[in-house]
């Protein structure tokens, strides 16, 4: 048996998970994901000025 290229499998695991994927939900975490991440960097600027 003989390994596929990474870009190959990349290829074939998006394919298989493609129906799966909820995309509204997706865009909903992705966002999420974006707020707190902005929040993080807006503490941790606090925190780096000392306040």
């Amino acid at each position: 048996m003989e390994a596929l290229e990474p870009t190959e499998l990349q290829r074939a695991l998006l394919a298989a998970v493609e129906p799966c994927v909820d995309r509204r939900i997706l865009a909903a975490v992705m966002a999420e994901e974006d707020r707190q991440r902005h929040a993080l960097q807006a503490f941790t600027a606090r925190w780096n000025d000392g306040r």
